[in-house]
């Protein structure tokens, strides 16, 4: 046996090594060098940019600091990616390179600091240039023309000593633009010209030099140089790990040989195994066929075991001490849908729905576990889950049985769909019943509270139309007395004014009262319970507008977007009206509640389907959508996706039926993220001739 397993280590051993050696021999990260090259090249790049622009301002060929404020910024952002480019290689090359890019980023930032002074010294300067050139023009006419050729003359030799001092700033020549400043004459026609351009020359003075120098500073500092530094130490370090990839590549090839080799020299020893092999397995044949003269016996009595136990319709199934299924009857297959050959030799736990299969374990291996079998023949309900994934009730009754293997556990199990489905159904007519009730309560409190605004309502209207006749004899007098008195002030506003507002406040006034007298008509007309039986045509449309006029309001706080395109000339449907307008209430309800907010909107259509031979509303929004595992249970009774909210689950589930009841069907279609259409399609009443108007779009 020690001999047997002795190559494993040394197996292990050679590839382990191998794999150590397979990653040491990784190249470096080809990419980030490359991508560390690119933004030095960059760096480089915006760098002598930024040394141009800086050199054209000087030269005033610049017209605009874009350029340079532009140059600045792709230098700083060059400089940035370095750093964190550094900072996202490998620990030993953050180490090498982060510092020289730390430097770099800084040098960046002091070159930065003194661009901007470039730009404020070098506007200075062109601005006092512009200036002395722009006095020294003017000066020199107003002296010519006061006949002081003395000012003309120191003034023009001004001019020119600056504009040398421009274009050579020596410090002697400087010297004698300040001596001749120092002297400008003295004359009060002149003394405020004068003055400013002693200043501005001055300043020129001053700036220059500091500018000059700024400018050497900018164009010969280390920034280039602190780049290819780092450039060379990147190369310098990525050619170290090349040199030692090729190293280990060198290494992992002799340890594949080796490897190579000593599998080759298991193979000889396992031929020679082979042999002795074969010898071994004509004696375990010719054991194994005693056995199986054994196992025939025990076969036989297992057939008769078997007759019983596949002539009853329960589930019987027996597991072993591990919880794995050793027996399985016809019943069982007819219950589950496992054939045998699938469920044998499988976990019990898999008969069970996923959520309890570890407490269903842990429950059976303390049955199996206990000396006493004092539940024997108790029954338990709990959940099955068939092969298509159907969880299904089940009624399961245990005992257990001891042999020399071990201890196994049987279980005969009864399906109580059937029963369950019954008692469901008894549960959700009961839920049905308090529902109508619920709504028989509701239809009497609107009627009521509809009396109740429907009184002070009236008493609105007939209020506005005498209000209306009494605003209409006063404007007569009114409008006399403003031809003999002039503007006058009604009500706190001028009568112009309110000549005009008055009849549109009555006008307003009154087709509000009548707006609230036409809601509560159809909140009376919704409540009002319909005959039992009754059917009668109604127009599709006007049941359509009703709901609308209902639901006005939500609709008017949940979105801003509502449409509605009823189609012209659609033929009647037979039914109770207040049904299918409850239907439509429930339909824009569900609508709404699904837009997350009130960009999103609603659009509710009616059409004439020829081929189909129906009438179609359709209540279309753009909300969150439905999941497409949900669309097949939206009518299901008490299936709901807002239980979160309130939802009962009742609203579509007796829409659903309302339709059903009317000859029609109410389905749904969807998609996550982009909608939901709910339509109705009812057909036409029985007298609708049979060739109708052409279908509408």
């Amino acid at each position: 046996m020690h001999d047997r397993w002795k190559p494993v280590p040394i197996i292990t051993g050679l590839l382990l090594l191998l794999t150590y050696f397979l990653l040491q021999s990784r190249s470096p990260d080809l990419a980030l060098r490359a991508r560390m090259s690119q933004m030095l090249d960059a760096f480089e790049l915006h760098d002598t940019t930024l040394d141009r622009s800086v050199l054209l301002a000087r030269a005033g060929l610049l017209a605009y600091y874009d350029a340079l404020a532009s140059a600045s910024r792709d230098v700083s952002r060059a400089a940035g990616d370095l750093r964190r480019g550094s900072r996202t290689a490998s620990a030993e090359a953050a180490r090498l390179l982060g510092p020289q890019a730390d430097a770099l980023a800084d040098a960046t930032q002091q070159k930065t600091v003194l661009v901007e002074y470039f730009k404020s010294d070098n506007a200075l300067l062109r601005n006092s240039l512009a200036y002395v050139v722009r006095s020294a023009q003017t000066l020199r006419a107003k002296a010519t023309a006061a006949e002081e050729q003395a000012v003309a003359a120191e003034v023009g030799a001004l001019a020119t000593l600056l504009l040398r001092f421009i274009q050579a700033p020596d410090p002697e020549l400087g010297k004698t633009i300040e001596r001749l400043l120092d002297q400008l004459p003295d004359l009060p026609l002149f003394q405020p010209d004068l003055q400013t351009l002693a200043v501005h020359g001055r300043l020129i003075v001053q700036v220059l030099p500091r500018l000059d120098a700024g400018l050497r500073q900018l164009t010969q500092g280390p920034l280039l140089a602190q780049a290819r530094s780092l450039r060379d130490e990147m190369l310098r370090h990525y050619g170290q790990i090349e040199a030692r990839a090729q190293v280990f590549r060198v290494l992992l090839y002799a340890v594949a040989v080796l490897l190579l080799g000593y599998l080759g020299y298991l193979f000889v020893r396992l031929q020679a195994n082979a042999k002795t092999l074969r010898l071994v397995n004509d004696e375990l044949r010719r054991e194994m066929i005693e056995r199986e003269q054994a196992e025939t016996a025990l076969r036989t009595s297992e057939e008769r075991l078997r007759a019983i136990t596949e002539s009853t319709r329960e589930a019987i199934v027996s597991v072993d001490g591990r919880g794995t299924v050793i027996s399985w009857n016809a019943g069982a297959t007819a219950m589950f849908g496992y054939n045998p050959e699938q469920i044998l030799d499988a976990p019990f736990t898999q008969l069970l729905p996923a959520r309890h299969r570890e407490v269903g374990a842990r429950r059976l291996a303390d049955w199996l576990a206990a000396d006493d079998f004092y539940q024997n023949g108790r029954a338990v309900e709990l959940n099955g889950v068939r092969e298509d994934g159907e969880e299904f009730p089940m009624e399961m009754s245990l005992s257990s049985w001891r042999t020399a293997q071990g201890t196994f556990v049987t279980g005969i199990i009864r399906d109580l769909t059937e029963r369950k489905q019954l008692e469901e159904k008894t549960r959700q007519q009961e839920l049905q019943l308090i529902q109508a009730n619920k709504m028989t309560a509701l239809g009497t409190l609107v009627s009521g509270v509809a009396h109740e605004i429907n009184n002070p309502n009236q008493l609105v209207l007939l209020n506005s139309r005498l209000l209306a006749d009494v605003w209409s004899d006063a404007a007569t007098i009114l409008d006399e007395y403003e031809r003999e008195q002039g503007e006058f002030l009604l009500g706190g506003l001028p009568y112009q004014e309110m000549q005009a507002t008055v009849p549109t406040l009555i006008d307003d006034l009154r087709d509000g009262a009548l707006r609230i007298e036409a809601i509560v008509g159809d909140l009376k007309d919704f409540a009002r319970p319909g005959a039992q039986g009754g059917r009668a045509e109604f127009s599709l449309n006007d049941a359509a507008r009703r709901a609308t006029r209902l639901l006005a309001h939500p609709i008017k706080k949940k979105t801003t977007r509502f449409a509605l395109d009823l189609a012209d000339g659609l033929p009647t449907v037979k039914g109770n009206s207040q049904q299918i307008e409850q239907v439509i209430v429930n339909l824009i309800s569900n609508a709404l509640d699904a837009l997350p907010d009130s960009d999103q909107g609603i659009a509710l259509s009616t059409r004439w389907r020829a081929v189909e031979r129906c009438v179609v509303l359709e209540v279309r929004d753009e909300g969150a959508g439905i999941a497409r595992e949900h669309l097949a249970r939206l009518c299901d009774l008490f299936f709901t996706t807002k239980s979160g909210s309130g939802g009962t689950g009742l609203g579509l589930a007796i829409s659903s039926e309302l339709v059903r009841a009317h000859g029609g069907r109410l389905s749904f279609e969807s998609e996550p993220g982009r909608g939901t259409v709910a339509r109705i399609a009812l057909p036409p009443a029985a007298d609708t001739p049979s060739e109708r108007p052409r279908e509408s779009a």
